[in-house]
């Protein structure tokens, strides 16, 4: 019999790793500024992360996309403004 992930309160699958002591007694922004450091603290070595062979794959279609016509290629600022008022 396998073992299958938990559903969270919200449906959301849980990972089953320890919540580490006194998580739960933190208010929910302390909860994310204690992620974000130990987050902080992984990335220090991107060299360690793992990377999916999809993520790769995608990151060089697009590089042969823009080497194949740059003219179509925005601005990153352009990309974000919009992400961030998509109905302008």
């Amino acid at each position: 019999m396998t073992s299958r992930p938990r559903k969270g309160k919200r449906g959301t699958a849980r990972t089953g790793v320890a919540e580490p002591p006194g998580f739960g007694s933190l208010s929910k922004a302390e909860q994310i500024r204690y992620l974000q450091d130990l987050w902080d603290r992984i990335a220090q070595e991107p060299g360690q992360l793992p990377l999916p062979e999809s993520h790769l794959s995608l990151a060089k279609q697009r590089l042969v996309e823009y080497r194949g016509d740059p003219s179509r290629a925005r601005p990153a600022r352009d990309v974000l403004r919009h992400l961030a008022n998509p109905d302008r």
